[in-house]
C-alpha cells in the first residue's frame, strides 16, 4: 500500500516523511547533530512544496490552452428552408469529431425587393436592443418582411456608441474609423464593397467650408452634425437617465397633496426640471445650433442641400427629415449667422470609391475572405488578442459571392458540450465563409453578442430566449414592402 501511495503522490509523501522525522527526533529528545539533519529536512519539505506547485501550475496552463483548431474542409446541410423568393436559411455541420454549427441566411439581391437593411437599436445612437425585439420593431414600423438579422458593429461599453463607420439609409450614424478595421459599404442596390473605408465630412455655410468633427455626439469643440439618431432634441437627455435621477430626487422630496407653495411640485414637473438641468450642464448647450431640412434624400458621396429652419443656442428640437448643425458661436464672429431659408450644404465622402453613392455601411474586423482567399487579416487591421483570434468562440459574419448578387449572413454559436459542438476560430470562420461561396467576407461583432434571428426564431435556442445580450446594431436581409422604379425604396 505504501509503495502505491508513494508512486501516486511522491510530492506529498516527501513532505509527510520529513514532518514525521522532525517530530520523532523532537519527542525522543535526540540532539540532532543535528542541525545538518534539520536543514536537510527543511530543504526536502521546501523542494517537495515547490514540486507540487509546479505540477498544479502546469495542469492549470494545460486546461486554459485553446484546443488545436482543425481545418474546415466540408459543410453538411442539416436543415434547409426556403423562407422567401430567392431567400434560404440553412443550418450546416462542419467536419471534425466536435463539429461547428453554422447558421447561414442566403439572399439573392438580384430578385426585385430583396435587399439589405441596417437597424439601429432603439433608433438611437446610444441605444441597445435584443435582436428579436429589434427585428419585430423594424418589421412593424417599416412594413418590410425581415428574412433574418444578425448583430453588426462592435460597440463601446458604458457609452454604447458603435465602433467604426455606420450609415443607415444614407444618414451617417457614426463617422470616425477605428485602427485599420474594415467596413462593408452598400450601394443603392445593396451591392457590397469591403475595404478599409474612412468617411470625412464637410459643411458649407455661405462661402465657408468647415470640416465635420463627429456625428451625433460631441468629443471636442469642432463642428458636429446631429440627425434623427441623436434623439428628438439637442442636447438630448435619455428618459432612462431622467428616471434614474428622478428616483434619487424623490428620496429627499415629499409630495404633499395640498402644497402651500405657489407652484406645487408634481412628479411631472420634477422630471422636467431634471431634464432641463441635464441639458444646461451639457457641453452642447451654449453652441449655435442650425436646424436644417434635407432638400434631397441623403447618401454618402453625394452633396446634400439643406434649407435653414432656424439658428439658436440652448435646446432645439430635431426637424423631421433633417439635421442639426452645431458650431461654436465664435465661428461667426465678424460673419453673418445663417438666416431662415438660406441653403446649407452637407457632404460625406469616402476615401475609396468616392464616386459611388453609398446608402448603408457596417464596420467589423477582420476581413475573412479577400477575392476567394480564406485567410483572416486580424494582424493587418491591428487586432493581436490571442483569445479573439485563436479561441473557438461564437462568431458572426457577412459576405457576398463572386457575382456580387448573393448576400450571406452567417452565425456560429458558442461551445455546446451537451451537443458536442464548438465555436470557431477566425481562421475556421474564414474557411467556412469560403466554403459557402464567398468571394469577400467580413467578421462582425461576436462572442456574447453573436446571434441570428430568422423570422421570429432565434436560431441559437429552442424557443424564445429572453436572456440574449442587447446589441447596438442589427444587419438584416429583407423583402421590401414597396419597390420603386430602379429598385430603390
Amino acid at each position: 500500500m505504501l509503495r502505491v501511495l508513494t508512486r501516486q503522490y511522491p510530492g506529498w509523501c516527501r513532505i509527510i516523511t520529513a514532518v514525521l522525522m522532525i517530530l520523532e527526533f523532537s519527542l525522543c529528545g535526540v540532539d540532532l547533530p543535528a542541525a545538518q539533519k534539520a536543514r536537510r529536512s527543511k530543504a526536502t519539505v521546501k523542494q517537495a512544496t515547490k514540486q507540487v506547485k509546479r505540477t498544479a501550475r502546469r495542469r492549470r496552463v494545460r486546461r486554459s490552452r485553446p484546443a488545436r483548431p482543425f481545418a474546415i474542409t466540408s459543410l453538411t446541410p442539416i436543415k434547409d428552408s426556403l423562407i422567401g423568393q430567392g431567400a434560404r436559411y440553412i443550418e450546416y455541420r462542419t467536419n471534425g469529431r466536435t463539429p461547428i454549427v453554422v447558421h447561414a441566411l442566403l439572399v439573392d439581391r438580384s430578385i426585385p425587393g430583396n435587399a439589405l437593411r441596417l437597424v439601429k437599436a432603439e433608433d438611437h445612437t446610444f441605444g441597445l436592443e435584443r435582436l428579436g425585439e429589434m427585428a419585430q420593431r423594424f418589421s412593424s414600423t417599416s412594413r418590410h418582411t425581415v428574412y433574418g438579422l444578425v448583430n453588426g458593429n462592435f460597440w463601446r461599453a458604458v457609452r454604447n456608441t458603435l465602433i467604426g463607420p455606420c450609415v443607415i439609409d444614407g444618414e451617417v450614424v457614426e463617422m470616425n474609423s477605428y485602427k485599420k478595421w474594415s467596413s462593408a459599404f452598400f450601394d443603392v442596390r445593396s451591392g457590397m464593397t469591403i475595404d478599409t473605408f474612412t468617411i470625412s465630412g464637410m459643411v458649407q455655410i455661405g462661402g465657408r467650408q468647415m470640416p465635420i468633427s463627429t456625428v451625433n455626439h460631441r468629443d471636442d469643440q469642432g463642428v458636429v452634425v446631429y440627425n434623427s439618431y441623436a434623439g428628438n432634441t439637442v442636447p438630448y437627455v435619455s428618459p432612462k437617465q431622467i428616471e434614474r435621477a428622478y428616483q434619487e430626487a424623490i428620496k429627499d422630496t415629499v409630495f404633499i397633496e395640498q402644497d402651500s407653495t405657489e407652484a406645487a411640485l408634481t412628479q411631472d414637473v420634477l422630471r422636467q426640471e431634471i431634464a432641463r438641468a441635464r441639458r444646461e450642464r451639457d457641453a452642447e448647450y451654449p453652441m449655435l445650433k442650425i436646424r436644417v431640412r434635407y432638400l434631397r434624400s441623403p447618401s454618402v458621396n453625394v452633396p446634400i442641400p439643406c434649407e435653414v429652419l432656424s439658428a439658436d443656442t440652448a435646446t432645439v428640437t430635431m426637424p423631421i427629415r433633417g439635421a442639426v448643425v452645431s458650431v461654436p458661436r465664435s465661428t461667426f464672429i465678424g460673419g453673418e449667422i445663417p438666416k431662415i431659408g438660406d441653403t446649407v450644404m452637407l457632404l460625406y465622402r469616402t476615401n475609396i470609391a468616392p464616386q459611388t453613392p453609398f446608402m448603408n455601411a457596417v464596420c467589423g474586423t477582420p476581413r475573412l475572405v479577400r477575392k476567394g482567399s480564406a485567410k483572416h487579416e486580424a494582424l493587418l487591421e491591428g487586432s493581436t488578442g490571442q483569445r479573439f483570434i485563436s479561441h473557438a468562440l461564437a462568431r458572426c459574419a457577412v459576405g457576398t459571392d463572386s457575382t456580387g448578387t448573393r448576400l450571406m449572413l452567417v452565425a456560429v454559436p458558442a461551445d455546446r458540450p451537451e451537443r458536442k459542438t464548438v465555436g470557431a476560430t477566425l481562421q475556421q470562420m474564414s474557411q467556412i465563409m469560403a466554403l459557402l461561396g464567398c468571394r469577400d467576407a467580413l467578421n462582425l461583432d461576436g462572442g456574447g453578442s453573436a446571434g441570428m434571428v430568422v423570422g421570429d426564431d432565434h436560431v441559437f435556442f429552442e424557443g424564445v430566449d429572453p436572456l440574449t445580450r442587447r446589441v447596438g446594431l442589427g444587419i438584416g436581409l429583407v423583402k421590401l414592402s414597396k419597390i420603386l422604379r430602379g429598385g430603390i425604396r
